[in-house]
């Protein structure tokens, strides 16, 4: 006899779900950090495999691992469709790959909805470029980065992008693009992210219902949730010590690091973001 197959009707926690995350690599930090912590791609996978041990789940929810790859777009890796189905850079120069990944990105918003997109610091102010965003150069409220988005993109299907955060020196901290909540009419095909609410095992979810985060399309954050504290000192100690930073932003910014992190939590939001949603819905962001 073959094996038995569960019952999700009677256990849909039996059910096992792979969510794929394709990392799309602009660069890395200093050498120094990279030399102590890894690349980029490294802390994003620590911290999504710790968010994801930390999220409570109850019995019926699906059992979810992580599939993580990543391409580096700066030497022209890119992922297929079929996969994603299943910055020591600044955004206004004049760089080949750049051009084409914008391309790839509002290609993947604007034709395959179903995929979610998640830009950070250079991501961030990436993708406000490539739906007709402005970024420029902010180096006086600068601390890693010099780069900030100065305006909004362009509405996606009449959807705008709403602010994610906002303070005195940075005006756009991230930018969110949600899916239209109204249903579709029927019978209609899947072509734009107008058609689609939520993409949600109604079988395996409904009994808790979605979260609001799971009603982003898109997020962008100008932060780096992938760094922890020691990370963070380690950059801002590479950029003082290359005189990139002054004494004065440097010490500033060297008082902050030492506060509390929400790095996890941030990361625990972008799961949920992705369909793994805690017993207890915490970590919601009101859009």
């Amino acid at each position: 006899m073959g094996d038995t197959q569960p019952n999700v009707n009677e256990n849909p926690g039996a059910i096992k779900k792979t969510i794929s995350i394709a990392i799309l690599l602009c660069g890395n930090p200093s050498d120094s950090t990279v030399e102590k912590f890894g690349s980029y791609d490294v802390m994003f996978r620590n911290v999504f495999t710790e968010a994801l041990a930390t999220i409570p789940r109850y019995e019926w929810h699906p059992k979810i691992s992580l599939y993580i790859r990543t391409f580096n777009v700066v030497l022209g890796e890119f992922p297929e469709i079929e996969e994603l189905d299943e910055a020591a850079s600044c955004t206004n120069e004049n760089v080949i790959w750049m051009d084409v990944l914008r391309k790839y990105l509002v290609h993947l918003v604007t034709v395959h909805p179903l995929v979610r997109l998640i830009g950070i610091c250079f991501g961030h102010q990436l993708i406000a470029q490539a739906f007709g965003g402005k970024v420029v150069q902010d180096k006086p409220n600068s601390e890693l980065h010099e780069d900030s988005v100065a305006e909004l993109p362009q509405p996606v299907d009449d959807d705008k992008w709403v602010v994610v955060g906002s303070s005195d020196k940075v005006k756009v901290q991230g930018l969110a693009l949600c899916y239209p909540t109204e249903a579709p009419p029927l019978p209609s095909s899947v072509k734009t992210s107008s058609y689609i609410a939520f993409d949600v095992d109604d079988s395996v979810t409904s009994a808790s219902g979605p979260m609001p985060i799971r009603n982003v399309h898109v997020m962008t954050l100008q932060g780096h949730p992938e760094f922890n504290t020691a990370v963070t000192e380690n950059e801002l100690t590479a950029l003082h010590k290359d005189q990139k930073l002054d004494e004065n932003a440097f010490a500033a910014a060297f008082k902050r690091a030492s506060e509390e992190q929400d790095g996890l939590e941030t990361a625990r939001m972008l799961l949920a973001m992705l369909g793994v949603e805690p017993a207890l819905a915490e970590e919601e962001l009101n859009l």
